[in-house]
Order: C-alpha cells, then sequence, then structure tokens
C-alpha cells in the first residue's frame, strides 16, 4: 500500500479540523502553533477528543485550546520527568564508580571477570575506547596529554562519558557480586529488579529528551520487573498496565529518589502538575479510579 495522502498548509489543516467539529475561534493563533509545533505532532493529544467511530469528528464542545492545553501538560511533565531522572542517572554514575573503584581499581570496567555479559563488557569497552580516541570532553583531553601511556581514561573519567542508556546496560551486565548488590541495596531493590528499571527509565529519558508524547502513551518497550516479595512491594494493588503506564513512571522514579534523595519534590510537583491540569484525564496515563484514596508509592 503506497502513502498517498497530500500535504496540506496550516491553514488546510485549520479548515479540516473545523470539517470535523472542531472549535477554532481564535485562527491566528491556531496557525502559529499549527506552523511551530506541526499538526501531526498535535495529533497525539487529538485522539480522545474524537468519536470513536472512524470518523475523526470531534466530541461536541471540543475547542483547539484543549489539544494545546494537553500539549503543554505534557510539555510540563517532560520537564519534570528530566530534572529527576537526571539525578538517577548521577547517582547511578556515581555509586558504580565509588563501589568497583574500591575493590578493583579506577580500571575495573576492563577486567572481564566482572561481567555475566560478555558482549555488555566488549561494547562498553569499545564506547570509551572510541571516545578516548578523539576526546571532545576537556579532563579527557587533559588526562590524554598527561598521562601518555594509558590507552583508556579511569573509571571516574570514563562513565562520564556514557549516556544512561550505556550506564543502565553496564549495571545489568555486571555479574551479581558485592558491589552490584551494595548498589542496588542504594537505590532499595534487588539487583534483578534495579537492572530492568535503569533500562526501563533510559527509555523514558530519551522519550522526553527528543520531545516525544508521554501523555496518553503505551510505553511497552523493555517493560521493568515489579516487585512481588513483601520488603520491596509497592503499596497498594496495582492495576495490570502499571509497568507500560505513567502511573507506573511516576511510582518508580519516586521509590528511586527517596532511596537515594530523601526529601525530593519529585510527586510534590507531579501531583501539582495534575491540579494544574483537572481536565486532563489521568485515567489515559494507567491511574486507577482510586489512585488519589491508595496510590502506589502512598
Amino acid at each position: 500500500m503506497k502513502y498517498e495522502k497530500e500535504p496540506f498548509s496550516s491553514e488546510q489543516h485549520i479548515e479540516l479540523l473545523k470539517s470535523r467539529g472542531l472549535s477554532i475561534p481564535n485562527v491566528e493563533r491556531a496557525h502559529k502553533y499549527l506552523s511551530n509545533i506541526g499538526y501531526y505532532r498535535l495529533t497525539g493529544y487529538m485522539y480522545h477528543l474524537q468519536t470513536n467511530d472512524g470518523s475523526h469528528k470531534f466530541i461536541k464542545g471540543i475547542a483547539f485550546n484543549d489539544i494545546i492545553l494537553h500539549y503543554h501538560f505534557d510539555k510540563k511533565l517532560r520537564f519534570i520527568l528530566l530534572e529527576y531522572l537526571e539525578r538517577i542517572e548521577v547517582a547511578l554514575r556515581a555509586k558504580l564508580t565509588d563501589s568497583f573503584c574500591v575493590n578493583h581499581g579506577f580500571f575495573w570496567y576492563r577486567t572481564y571477570g566482572l561481567y555475566d555479559d560478555k558482549e555488555i563488557y566488549a561494547s562498553i569497552n569499545q564506547e570509551i575506547a572510541d571516545k578516548f580516541e578523539d576526546p571532545q570532553e576537556r579532563f579527557l583531553k587533559y588526562y590524554k596529554a598527561k598521562y601518555t601511556s594509558e590507552s583508556l581514561p579511569p573509571s571516574n573519567m570514563a562513565l562520564e562519558i556514557l549516556s544512561l542508556g550505556k550506564l543502565s546496560r553496564l549495571y545489568r551486565g555486571l555479574a551479581n557480586g558485592d558491589e552490584k548488590i551494595s548498589i542496588a541495596s542504594d537505590f532499595g531493590l534487588p539487583s534483578s529488579v534495579l537492572s530492568t528499571w535503569f533500562v526501563y527509565l533510559n527509555n523514558i529519558r530519551n522519550i522526553c529528551a527528543h520531545h516525544g508524547r508521554l501523555w496518553n502513551r503505551g510505553l511497552s518497550a523493555d517493560r521493568p520487573v515489579i516487585p512481588s516479595r513483601k520488603r520491596y512491594k509497592f503499596n497498594s494493588e496495582l492495576p495490570d498496565n502499571f509497568n507500560r503506564s505513567m502511573y507506573g513512571v511516576i511510582a518508580m522514579v519516586n521509590r528511586l529518589l527517596n532511596n537515594i534523595n530523601p526529601g525530593n519534590r519529585f510527586l510534590e510537583k507531579s501531583l501539582d502538575l495534575f491540579e494544574e491540569f483537572p481536565s486532563v484525564d489521568v485515567k489515559l496515563m494507567g491511574f486507577p479510579d482510586n489512585w488519589k484514596e491508595s496510590p502506589a508509592w502512598g
């Protein structure tokens, strides 16, 4: 099947939306949003405002501002998550370096026997070697110029040039020794569970960094393990889609932060955002009906 849709101008998209029953009282404003954001990106915030009969008709009373309201909600949600996922990333980087350096030296990441997954060992070491060959960071340039006999940087520098995605896979690939278990304990989870959380949250971080939509989106890639042991269980009965919804993401991020960054305001900011946008239906982010009375993070 060929893609045969004709490209539309902003003006034509406005007429299309009007023909589908969308109220657009300020056409100039709508034109600016469509020109600067794009029609296709905004469609992700329209579906739940339309009838489900395949006609793409808007529910009676829906206006263009309802679409923009959901767009702004999603944008603010991404900003909150990026801020606090950074704290988790920085903590993981520091704990990997501190825990392993004490027992295995600054070049521990080069020790083959510390890894269960040898492909990850090769991938991580190749990534570091490639970035060290032509370093872009000033601290690496200085190190390379001074320590001319070294072919790779020490862990405290090497891990600074790894993304959260690489760090999460590094942690997953390591053997389940004392250091890995200690890091998991700091985050308040078994290492086997924490490994899946890091990989999953990296996917969320990438969506945020690339300005993707979190609102009403199924987050099914690399689903995390949800702990079932009493010591680690969440406090309430969880919906079936918990490990692929924003409800689950917020609960998981909050759990990790409360262990490494007590007193953080992540949950407060998230709940304040829901209050700021009361017309946003959080059920479309996987929130159960009783989430306020019995939240997973309660």
